[in-house]
């Protein structure tokens, strides 16, 4: 079987010449993204937990081992090992748009290599490039801070606790990062990565107030934390607070600049930060800094994959050339202050739900994302009569192994377009969406901001443009638990949104998790919360009678 070792990238190179050594390759992918130390040839992909977030990294490996493009899609539509190995033998071994080979990451901290200098200081990625022009507009924007807000039980030293942050911003290059504007006579800004951490970590003991105060004292604390800008041209982009609240009770709240960071990239600096904690409690040394890192995604991105893309704006241009001007959503306007105009709705998803979800990938072939998909459309339809709806996809835009591992910024904006006009029966309705979630994955690298200019949709700061409603289907890990014997333990909250880039945005996360929520994050100066709320139901109604046909019910 070909070897997979640590870090996604396979020993050597397969010679494609026989479908004996595709299906060890496919089998040795499939074992590596799914954690299993073994799978049956014909076991299912979705079954065995898959989902189109696995399938990218499935096809990134095979990407890499083949020395060729492989499309997620190969993956999810042909879910076991031994059809993903007939599908590869059968495509040309020519393909036109191939996958760079693995870049040779930089090595930290070598200043007298011409790279390294080059690796200090390198332009932002297309990703970034759009957070920054909107920053530029509107320096005190909230809506580009990513929040993270724990409640602690047990033994946690905040000594402790501030060594392993600033280990951690340490280890990465993104908490090392400022962002400089465009030089003299220059384009581009750029980004510049430091040699010392860029962070704030603050604590605070409260325990000594009287209760009512420490209760204000500590609200009053998150929400100044919350609602302060980070300066990209200085620093820092993050920041941590500590907060006693009781005999071994605290809060800790992370903010930090989405240009820096992504919900991916929260697992990965949680997970260091235990790491982290648990060496420096006992005394040892921290990981030192991270292998993987930024500037490579970036030249990886203008150097290969950008190479794609005047093939996927034409793609993309044809798709929504003749899209409809916009969703009429019935609103019911109130005044509201831009920077606080965002809140939240979250409910569980219903019992059995989730594991209906799974069902319907391994007997369908549908992912969460198409039937996620097509039950909004169902309820757009409902709400506004259009049938012809236009959705904003956040992606996560990780498609190489060596990203899976980087802090940064990452996740694009992709656009779905779902007809409903002619689809009398909730088949025909998932066909579509299935189409829709297929170009959506292979399109996610296409910079948002292009398609902008290339529909020559006029920019508005305070809104984004082309869509309204967005839908994002969170399969990336959440934040690790705290092992026992570290003497701790933590409850994640998610805080409310205090600012909205869009009008409607749906949110399903947890995975395959127990605890799967969808959240709708709406406009309080367009929607009423009992509105969003009502509407939230339904959508999970429309979402359990999409899976249920899919798995033996009725249309």
């Amino acid at each position: 079987m070909t070897a997979l070792p640590e870090g996604g990238a396979p020993a050597h190179v397969v010679a494609p010449g026989t479908s004996a050594a595709l299906l060890d390759t496919a089998t040795a992918a499939l074992q590596d993204v799914l954690g299993l130390a073994q799978i049956d040839a014909d076991a299912n992909f979705f079954s065995l937990g898959g989902n189109s977030l696995l399938a990218v990294r499935v096809a990134g490996r095979l990407g890499r081992a083949l020395e060729r493009r492989v499309p997620a899609t190969a993956v999810l539509n042909h879910p076991t090992a031994r059809d993903l190995a007939d599908h590869l033998a059968a495509l040309p071994v020519s393909e036109p748009e191939p996958l760079a080979p693995s870049a040779t990451p930089s090595a930290p901290g070598d200043a007298d290599d011409a790279d390294a200098v080059d690796s200090r200081r390198f332009p932002l990625s297309a990703a970034q490039r759009r957070v920054w022009l909107l920053h530029e507009v509107d320096p005190e924007r909230l809506d580009h801070l990513v929040t993270v807000s724990f409640e602690v039980t047990g033994e946690f030293d905040p000594v402790v606790a501030r060594t392993a942050w600033l280990r951690v911003a340490k280890r990465h290059e993104a908490l090392r990062t400022r962002f400089e504007p465009p030089a003299a006579g220059g384009e581009e800004p750029c980004q510049v990565v430091d040699d010392e951490p860029l962070t704030e970590f603050t604590f605070l003991d409260t325990v000594r107030f009287p209760e009512a105060v420490r209760a204000r004292i500590v609200e009053e604390r998150i929400a100044l934390l919350r609602r302060t800008s980070l300066c990209l041209r200085t620093g820092p982009l993050s920041r941590v607070a500590l907060l006693r609240t009781g005999l071994s009770r605290y809060r800790l709240e992370l903010i930090v600049h989405h240009i820096v960071c992504d919900g991916w990239s929260l697992a990965i600096l949680w997970e260091d930060f235990l790491d982290a904690y648990r060496r420096a409690a006992a005394g040892e040394p921290g990981p030192g800094l991270s292998p993987h890192r930024f500037c490579d995604h970036v030249r990886w991105e203008r150097d290969t994959e950008s190479v794609r893309w005047p093939a996927l704006a034409d793609r993309v241009a044809r798709r929504f050339a003749d899209r409809p001007e916009e969703l009429p959503l019935p609103t019911d306007p109130v005044p509201v202050e831009e920077h606080a105009d965002g809140d939240d709705v979250s409910m569980p998803l219903p019992a059995g739900l989730g594991a209906a979800l799974v069902r319907a990938g391994a007997e369908g072939g549908h992912t969460r994302l198409t039937l996620a998909l097509a039950a909004l459309a169902i309820l757009l339809h409902r709400i506004s009569g259009s049938d012809d709806l236009v959705i904003a996809v956040p992606m996560a835009g990780r498609v190489r192994p060596e990203d899976e591992e980087i802090v940064g910024l990452f996740v694009n904006t992709a656009l779905a377009r779902v007809r409903l006009a002619g689809a009398r029966d909730v088949p025909t309705l998932l066909a579509r969406a299935k189409q829709e979630a297929a170009e959506v994955l292979d399109c996610q690298t296409y910079p948002f901001d292009r398609l902008v200019s290339r529909l020559g949709v006029p920019r508005d700061g305070t809104r984004m443009p082309l869509a309204r409603v967005s839908l994002a289907v969170q399969d990336f890990a959440e934040a690790p638990t705290p092992d026992p014997g570290l003497g701790f333990q933590w409850v994640e909250h998610d805080p409310a949104e205090r600012q909205s880039k869009l009008d409607l945005a749906f949110s399903l996360a947890g995975g395959t998790t127990e605890r799967q929520t969808l959240t709708v994050t709406y406009r309080p100066s367009l929607f009423r919360r009992r509105t969003v709320c009502a509407w939230a139901e339904q959508y999970l109604l429309a979402l359990e009678n999409v899976t249920r046909v899919v798995t033996g019910g009725a249309s």
